[in-house]
């Protein structure tokens, strides 16, 4: 496996402070350190550094994993997991985009072949995350301080998530466990070949069941840090992608349970202050990244990408399927429009709250409303019907006055649940990882009449070797 360097995360000066953390018997004895000209940090990461005493070093490679995460790298398209979102969504069948520009290859899927640069991305994106997890992991003994392990329950939790992602952008969701997938990089870069999935599935499941019995009981200084919730959310998603239905079920409770659902869904979802958020990261007027952002490319900020005639907008024939009555329906128009007619891109405002110049609104990874989603389907996956129909409820109900519960059972019942994760979970990168959970292929030949950029309008059948990244030309050249 390549040996990745982190020179964009700029943490090689901060090894020796780690080392020192953990080789020195008294944590009190560590030097203070300035870490103000981190680039990416937050304010809330800054007040943390200055008030974590013995375990500052620690409390700055976590942070700069949480930056790496929000900025990622320097090219426009490539701005950490929200840029993914973007590209995901892109890959399915309800996001859109009517001209070439950034993420255009993930749109038209020519950029499916080895050696693309958002091939490579992808893959060097999530390795650096799970090589710098590896460098706190590796270094914190399993009898450290409790104040300590919890940097390293932290890490097996970044790890988690990043394999996470890597097994199901480069391979089958549904493929056998014993199918050739990744490599798994435990930190000793000797080389690693490829692991079959059942492995990568259970490093991961290993690492997520660590952390969220580690870190019970820890309460964090903000949402922009992982704590037991937000390990229980990825808990969730990887049992539903699995088909683990009574644990995506148990998981997916204790996340819907954070905060509350609120009926004002006019916002944007900008502000990880809001009671549906769990985790994200601030965006302030010091760590924007400008025209590289999630705003800039979603929202129709007059003079963002999406405001310079690089138009995202919704399927029509989804936009179609939303009741009239539904507030999520204003995300995507500003006026009411006959059946069938071409939805406007510009007036699209799911994102559009965000204020001009800096794009500066937050980056929300995870929401509770996505688990009353997850819960509702594995519920009825379980032959709860009862019960998933008042999940449901419960959820809709705070988008539309008039949504009657559901009466529908089986699969007419689990249809409907589908339908409304991929309107909440718009945009959000929810949508193509369905569909490969689910066995959908890609339409764009569906009648539908919004804009699709030239080279778009394809159709790939689910389980299509192009539904699923090949492991870049430099990964294969290192393994040789």
């Amino acid at each position: 496996m390549i040996n990745i360097k982190y020179t964009n995360m700029r943490l090689g000066r901060l090894i020796p402070l780690l080392t020192a953390i953990l080789i020195i018997s008294s944590c009190s004895d560590i030097d203070d350190r300035d870490f103000a000209d981190e680039r990416y940090y937050t304010s809330s990461h800054a007040s943390a550094v200055s008030s974590a005493g013995g375990s500052t070093g620690l409390v700055a490679l976590d942070a700069s994993i949480l930056s790496y995460l929000m900025a990622g790298e320097s090219s426009t398209d490539e701005f950490g997991l929200k840029a993914v979102d973007i590209a995901f969504d892109l890959r399915s069948n309800d996001l859109d985009m009517d001209g070439s520009t950034w993420f255009g290859g993930y749109h038209r899927y020519d950029n499916v072949v080895p050696n693309s640069n958002d091939t490579e991305h992808l893959w060097e994106f999530f390795y650096k995350v799970i090589n710098q997890a590896n460098g706190i992991i590796n270094t914190i003994p399993d009898d450290s301080p409790e104040d300590i392990l919890i940097y390293k329950y932290k890490s097996y939790t970044y790890r988690a998530i990043a394999y996470f992602y890597l097994i199901r952008i480069f391979q089958q969701t549904n493929a056998a466990d014993s199918v050739e997938a990744i490599p798994i990089d435990f930190g000793d870069f000797v080389g690693e070949s490829n692991s079959n999935v059942g492995e990568v599935k259970q490093v991961i499941l290993d690492d997520l069941t660590l952390a969220y019995n580690g870190l019970q009981g820890y309460s964090r200084s903000s949402k922009e840090e992982v704590d037991a919730t937000v390990v229980a959310a990825f808990l969730a998603r990887y049992h539903l992608t699995y088909e683990n239905w009574s644990e995506a079920e148990r998981f997916a409770s204790e996340a819907m349970s954070f905060g509350t659902l609120s009926s004002d869904v006019a916002h944007g979802f900008d502000e990880i202050s809001l009671s549906e958020a769990i985790w994200g990261s601030v965006i302030t007027a010091q760590t924007t990244t400008f025209y590289r952002s999630f705003f800039s490319h979603m929202s129709q900020i007059s003079d963002g990408y999406s405001g310079w005639n690089h138009f995202k907008t919704i399927n029509s024939k989804l936009y179609d399927l939303i009741p009239s009555t539904d507030e999520r329906k204003k995300w995507f128009a500003d006026q009411d429009y006959d059946p069938g007619a071409v939805i406007v891109p510009g007036s699209w405002g799911h994102y559009n709250f965000t204020p001009n110049g800096n794009f500066i609104g937050d980056y929300i990874y995870l929401r509770n409303a996505e688990f009353y989603l997850t819960r509702a389907e594995a519920l009825a996956r379980l032959s709860r019907d009862e019960e998933a129909q008042q999940v449901l409820y419960n959820l809709n109900t705070t988008r539309d006055p008039s949504y009657v519960k559901s009466t529908n059972t089986g699969q007419a019942l689990i249809d409907e649940i589908i339908l409304y994760r991929r309107i909440e979970l718009f945009g959000e990168g929810v949508a193509s990882f369905d569909m490969a959970r689910l066995g959908v292929g890609l339409n764009r030949k569906d009648g539908r009449v919004n804009p699709v950029q030239p080279g778009a309008d394809i159709v790939i059948p689910a389980g299509s070797d192009k539904m699923i990244f090949p492991i870049p030309t430099v990964e294969l050249d290192a393994q040789r």
